[in-house]
């Protein structure tokens, strides 16, 4: 077990899980979406939770739903509310994936 798998979130913090919460965009990839959730590590949302005309900048509030922390990359995983991956929706429109 590296040192890496003994990162630990509070028992607040890991209570936060599955709900809502607000934070700000600190900054934008193609790949994703980081966020400054207040906490003890960022968030981050996929690129396959977002749309072309979803516009994420720098100092944006968002609302979304903290889904997990993930102690290898060292951060909460973000899913903004109503949104599934793409692949699952190209899934439901037929698309072999």
């Amino acid at each position: 077990m590296s040192s890496d798998d003994n990162i630990q979130v509070s028992e607040s913090e890991q209570a936060l899980i599955g709900t809502l919460v607000d934070g700000t965009v600190e900054a934008v990839f193609r790949w994703g979406v980081i966020v400054d959730l207040g906490l003890s590590h960022v968030g981050f949302i996929d690129a396959l939770y977002i749309d072309d005309e979803d516009h994420y900048a720098v100092g944006d509030r968002v609302s979304t739903y903290l889904t997990c922390f993930d102690a290898r990359q060292n951060k909460f995983w973000l899913r903004p509310p109503g949104q599934i991956p793409v692949s699952e929706r190209l899934r439901e429109k037929g698309f072999e994936i």
